[in-house]
Parts: structure tokens; C-alpha cells; sequence
């Protein structure tokens, strides 16, 4: 199924429909599918299809249509849409004033990152700022897809590339180094016959990264032996003597040789955050525990 693209209409004024229903349908949209709005909205794929059945019982006609396996919006569909958008922006907007109005140190800060910097880097590091504000609630959300902050999906997300919205606020933490390494066996195997030697890659869902690029630059024709997006699991199987693996400092372990002394890709790492949140106590205080994580690793 098609994703489906965002109306240039004007909201109607006046929309005989729930917020429910409009929320479900923008999710609905935004991901493409049934059961992609249901994930998104942590509800079932019934209640997705019930919720929409009744968005056009109100509003007296079909939001989309299906020709095969393509899905387009009706004119009603993408004036509707422009509507739950609106609302959506609106309902954003002022839960990021709130935020911002909140002067009290304690509370949720939610941050966005990959799974193995979040796991393995930001997480043994929690101590240093929970025992200082022992009030706070961190909240981890990993994932290699971008996540909306203007939805508030997060209050902070750390990316490896400065990003150019100018709504959003972003600080440079620092940079993370990345090595080539594996068991003693795949190192010998690499320093006795590079050609041959067996690596561990990314899959097809991050083909642009640089560490993608990087292993086809120089592993291109080697055989690769396991591919995954999460680079604790290329670690583990690195570990286990699976193949040569690009990994980041901080994935290191003891029983893991270097097959080259120098890094051989650095990337940079930022933070950033919605200005409406920037005067938040509590955001500022999970934004200079950050950088202190990455300046104790300079």
C-alpha cells in the first residue's frame, strides 16, 4: 500500500467528527495501512477499521478509495486530513507550552536514540544524573527511524547529522569513533588473507549511513555472514566469532582485537530539542548530563 501525501486544502471550520476518529485517520495515513495506524496508536487493527467506519458515517462519505493495492484520498479524505492535522499541530503546541511552563525539577524527559547508545553508552551513565535529581523519569525511545518532535514523541533525540528545521534547537555533544574488530580467529583470518574474511553487516534498511558505506567501500566483496540494524547484536556476534564488525567505542569488549589500531570512521552526534522547551528545568539538566557523558569520552 502506497503511502498516502498531505492535502494543500484548508480545514473546514466546522467537522461533525471526533478527535478519535481524526487522530486514527492521520495515523492511518501517515502510515499507510491498517495495521501501521494500530502500532502507531497502540490499539487493534478492528479498532482502526471501526473508528474510520464511523469517521465517514459522520461525515456522510468515503475518505478513500482502493485500486488494487493503491489507497488515494477522496476530496472529503484530504480535506479531512488537513483538518486532523491542524488539530494535531494545535494539540502539540500547546503540550510543548505546558512543558516549557513547568518549573518544578522532576517529571519525564523522554530521549530518542538508537538502541546500542542507548543501551550500552547512555545508560550505565543514568547513576551520575538520578542521584543528582532524584525526581526525574528518563524514558528511552529506540529506534533508528527519525522521531517527530514537534509531536512531542520525545523531548530530546540525539542524531548523528545537525538537523535544519528552524524550529529545532540542536548541540553538538561530541564525536563517536567506530573500529574494525572482531574474535582473535577473524582478526588472524583478516591479517593471513583480507579478502576472504568472513564481516558482519547492516540490512537493507539503512543503506545510506556511513558505516554502511564504509564496509562496502572496503568489504564490498567480502563474504558477510550477518546483517542486522542493531549494532549490539552485530557486538554480540562479532564476540562470537562471526565475521569482522564496524563497531563504536563504546562497544569495545575485552575479548574483542582491533584489525586496525586507528578508528576508521568518526561520526558526529547532536542533540536536539524544540525551542518551546528550551526554559524547561528539567531538560536542561538531562542536556548537561549528555554532554558530560560525551566529554569524559573525548
Amino acid at each position: 500500500m502506497n503511502k498516502l501525501t498531505a492535502p494543500s486544502q484548508t480545514p473546514p471550520q466546522d467537522l461533525p467528527a471526533d478527535w478519535e476518529g481524526l487522530r486514527t485517520f492521520a495515523a492511518f495515513v501517515e502510515s499507510g495501512s491498517f495495521s501501521g495506524a494500530a502500532r502507531m496508536l497502540g490499539v487493534t487493527h478492528a479498532t482502526v477499521s471501526r473508528r474510520l467506519q464511523m469517521l465517514e458515517h459522520a461525515l456522510q462519505g468515503p475518505l478513500f478509495t482502493r485500486r488494487g493495492d493503491d489507497t488515494e484520498l477522496t476530496r472529503l479524505g484530504e480535506t479531512v486530513l488537513g483538518a486532523a492535522r491542524a488539530m494535531q499541530a494545535q494539540t502539540a503546541q500547546l503540550a510543548r507550552r505546558l512543558a516549557g511552563e513547568d518549573i518544578r525539577m522532576e517529571g519525564k524527559v523522554r530521549i530518542a536514540s538508537t538502541d546500542a547508545l542507548a543501551t550500552m553508552f547512555l545508560a550505565p551513565r543514568l547513576p551520575s544524573l538520578l542521584d543528582q535529581w532524584p525526581n526525574l523519569d528518563v524514558e528511552f525511545s529506540m529506534s533508528h527511524h527519525t522521531v517527530s518532535l514537534a509531536r512531542r514523541d520525545a523531548d530530546l533525540a540525539i542524531r548523528f547529522a545537525r538537523p535544519q528545521d528552524g524550529d529545532l534547537i540542536a548541540r553538538r555533544l561530541g564525536k563517536i569513533s567506530y573500529f574494525l574488530c572482531g574474535s582473535k580467529a577473524r582478526v588472524d583470518d583478516w591479517r593471513r588473507n583480507p579478502a576472504s574474511t568472513a564481516f558482519i553487516g547492516y540490512d537493507d534498511g539503512v543503506p545510506e549511513i556511513p558505516e554502511t558505506l564504509w564496509l562496502a567501500d572496503h568489504a564490498g566483496n567480502n563474504p558477510v555472514r550477518f546483517r542486522s540494524t542493531s549494532l549490539v547484536a552485530q557486538c554480540v556476534a562479532a564476540r562470537a566469532g562471526v565475521g569482522l564488525a564496524l563497531l563504536p567505542h563504546y562497544l569495545l569488549a575485552p575479548d574483542l582485537e582491533l584489525a586496525e589500531a586507528a578508528s576508521q570512521l568518526q561520526r558526529e552526534v547532536w542533540v536536539v530539542y524544540h525551542r518551546d522547551l528550551k526554559s524547561l528545568p528539567r531538560l536542561r539538566a538531562v542536556l548537561d548530563w549528555l554532554e558530560g557523558c560525551f566529554s569524559a569520552q573525548a
